[in-house]
């Protein structure tokens, strides 16, 4: 059986989306799959077991036979990091040895999926470089795109935390405009570091898109009309705090937003409509007028109601942002066709052994 460990520097690097895309290649050649997250950070409960979110998403969307308590058998809570600042926390290095021996017992390769940063997890021993070494694996890391300087430094650390159990790294959501950068001056000097890189996946809007359904989800927003439409997805946001001339203009610049107005900018309100929005999002909690409502439901373009004003709005949708997480079968077919065209699978199945 082989084996590869998807770690990362940082949260929200694209750990679970890298996890299920080589679930899904792997399968799609005949591969015996198996898959686990050895410390969840998400709880979710599942009949009696508490299994990490997105370890269950992958697991679900696989159709993996495994039993929900092993999916995730330890989960990073408040009152879990409490028993080891105490002094009571006990050894758990055997629990994961044994479960991911008995998940990979009769697979062709096992991916691990791991959590937050390389480093989360030290505490209690599990962290990525405790795991690679329990489980004689090597590691997969994803640097999310920041500077030059930054995934530098952090491809050196990881690889003095690693040494030989790093097999090479993947920079994520990597700008057009910095690709031509990357390929000729960091990628020669990472790989004359002994630091093979796999590829640079660039920017896409549809991936960092969000659906309707989830703003409403972290806004805490009524939805007004157009409730079969919240599938939706969201690629860019606009703000209204305009004259309508200029944002009408603005507006007709912008395909597939949503735009964020004061509930009583019916003009704002009724610019957007005209043009291709995807959502309003209004806010201070003022319920628009009739014509809009009649409007939206004529374009089908749902209305969210929140309590909050415009800055506070914008501040939890950049929030929401920073950290989605992929779950619109669009989206993941999306990414399977972006990581196919900018991954060195080649390469990288000579290092990780995998056949």
């Amino acid at each position: 059986m082989n084996s590869i460990y998807i770690a990362s520097s940082g949260p929200f690097a694209g750990k679970s989306l890298m996890s299920l895309l080589l679930c899904l290649r792997f399968r799609d050649e005949g591969k015996k799959v198996g898959y686990f997250k050895p410390v969840g950070l998400l709880p979710a409960k599942v009949d009696e077991a508490i299994v990490d979110e997105d370890a269950l998403f992958i697991v679900r969307y696989l159709s993996l036979d495994i039993k929900p308590e092993l999916i995730s058998p330890v989960m990073r809570t408040p009152s879990f990091v409490e028993e080891f600042l105490e002094g009571r926390g006990k050894d758990l290095s055997g629990v994961i040895k044994k479960i991911f021996e008995e998940i990979g017992k009769d697979k062709d390769v096992m991916v691990v999926g791991g959590s937050g940063f390389l480093t989360t997890g030290y505490l209690f021993k599990l962290s990525g470089i405790d795991i690679s070494k329990l489980l004689k694996i090597k590691v997969l890391l994803l640097l999310r795109y920041s500077e030059d300087i930054s995934i530098a430094d952090e491809a050196l650390v990881a690889k003095c935390l690693l040494g030989q159990n790093l097999g090479g790294i993947v920079i994520n959501r990597a700008p057009e405009g910095a690709i031509g950068h990357i390929s000729t001056k960091l990628i020669p000097y990472l790989e004359s570091q002994g630091i093979p890189v796999f590829g640079v996946i660039p920017q896409d809007r549809l991936l960092s898109a969000v659906s309707i359904k989830e703003l409403i989800k972290h806004l805490g927003g009524t939805i007004l009309c157009c409730e079969d439409r919240l599938d939706q997805l969201v690629e860019r946001f606009s703000i209204g705090a305009m004259s309508v001339e200029s944002a009408l203009h603005h507006f007709r610049q912008l395909p597939n937003k949503a735009v964020i107005t004061g509930g009583d900018r019916s003009d704002i309100q009724l610019a957007a409509l005209e043009t291709s929005t995807k959502c309003l999002v209004l806010t201070g909690n003022l319920h628009p007028n009739s014509l809009i409502i009649a409007k939206a439901q004529e374009s089908g373009v749902p209305i969210i109601l929140v309590a909050e004003d415009t800055l506070t709005t914008v501040e939890k949708i950049e929030s929401t942002l920073s950290r989605m997480r992929l779950r619109e079968e669009e989206k993941i077919q999306r990414a399977r066709e972006i990581f196919e065209k900018n991954i060195n699978f080649k390469r990288l199945y000579s290092v990780f052994g995998i056949r």
